[in-house]
């Protein structure tokens, strides 16, 4: 295990006329589940092929446990890899695969034996032991996979493609609690990389958000939920992504724009003025919109719950929660009153208030 430091590391390929990677300030403790998380283009490819020692730095330096390893291999570094689909040895079998990766290191043959015992009984794999891979499913094999990952005693970082994508829908979740429930128990250093926020979300202690070659911001997911620290990691962490309107529109003068999540808004039907009219005349943290369209998700203390799309003269807002009436029209005027919001200048987060 290692503790990851990246100081103002950035990479540019050959030839480019830009930096992939730009300036970029990391500290991962010993043990941590970290998780990058961004959306295609941001940075994570290049990223983790630094981390495994396929790219070199070009300026800035990566850190284990306080050594600069910039320019070690992988192997060197003690770094393993579980990529999007499982590489495994078909002619082998489970036991004979997971022992391989010591087997190449002329490991002694007792330290073998207990590995792979250990970590069959750690993936809770030891039924499939002298199965060949065509025997497998695909969740058994990417199983199979991250036990390679960590069969090595001395590993000091496990990184981890979006180990998910080739595994089928219905089994993801299991896969991702075991994947949790291993990284708490050997407390070994994962980085999960992944365009998901979903499932960054619920591995890792901490995500980073990655865009355009730079990090947005680095905290626990619900930091990240509650309190974006810009706009980007508003839009992309959520679902749906916040909201966001100029300050003026709920009385806020003092900021360039807000954003609120769709559960910090409370919507009751309007009465009164028009929604133009209402909007200049609204106590802060409130306005009057218009009903777009509804999303009905269930009900809640015998009250339809669902997704209310609402529109504004700045555009279109989303809330959730719990509905005014059972049934809905496009053009109702409702009262929506927040609880909270946050406020950004320059995209840059600057403060939140709390209305309620």
């Amino acid at each position: 295990m290692a503790q990851i430091s990246l100081e103002n590391l950035g990479f540019r390929y050959p030839g480019a006329p830009e930096d992939t990677l730009s300036n970029l300030n990391l500290e991962i403790a010993d043990g941590e589940a970290h998780a990058l998380l961004g959306a295609s283009g941001a940075g994570k490819t290049t990223l983790l092929n630094i981390l495994s020692g396929l790219l070199v730095p070009s300026a800035g330096s990566l850190c284990f446990d306080g050594k600069d390893v910039s320019r070690l291999s992988g192997r060197a570094r003690r770094v393993a890899q579980v990529f999007q689909f499982p590489v495994l040895y078909e002619s082998l079998s489970v036991a004979d695969n997971l022992a391989f990766p010591l087997k190449t290191r002329k490991a002694d043959a007792g330290l073998i034996a207990e590995r792979v015992d250990y970590i069959c009984d750690e993936l809770e794999i030891s039924n499939l032991r002298e199965l060949k891979p065509a025997a497998l499913s695909l969740f058994q094999k990417q199983l199979v996979a991250v036990g390679k990952a960590l069969v090595s005693p001395d590993v000091a970082m496990v990184l981890l493609d979006e180990p998910l994508t080739a595994v089928e829908p219905r089994t993801k979740w299991r896969l991702r609690q075991t994947l949790r429930r291993v990284q708490d128990d050997l407390k070994v250093t994962m980085i999960y990389v992944t365009h998901d926020q979903t499932e960054a979300l619920t591995f890792a202690d901490r995500v980073s958000v990655l865009s355009a070659g730079g990090i947005l911001q680095t905290d626990t997911p619900g930091e990240l939920y509650a309190s974006p620290a810009h706009e980007f990691v508003g839009h992309f962490v959520g679902s749906p992504g916040m909201n966001f309107l100029p300050g003026q529109a709920l009385g806020i003068n003092d900021a360039e724009r807000v954003g609120f999540r769709p559960e910090w808004g409370t919507l009751a039907l309007a009465e009164g003025p028009s929604r133009n009219e209402a909007e200049s005349s609204t106590s802060q943290g409130s306005l009057i919109a218009t009903v777009i369209r509804t999303r009905l998700q269930g009900a809640l203390g015998g009250e339809a719950f669902g997704l209310i799309t609402l529109g504004t003269s700045h555009g279109e807002i989303t809330v959730r929660g719990p509905m005014p009436r059972n049934t809905l029209e496009t053009g109702d005027s409702l009262h929506l009153q927040l609880s909270r919001c946050v406020c950004y200048q320059d995209q840059t987060m600057v403060r939140d208030i709390d209305f309620l």
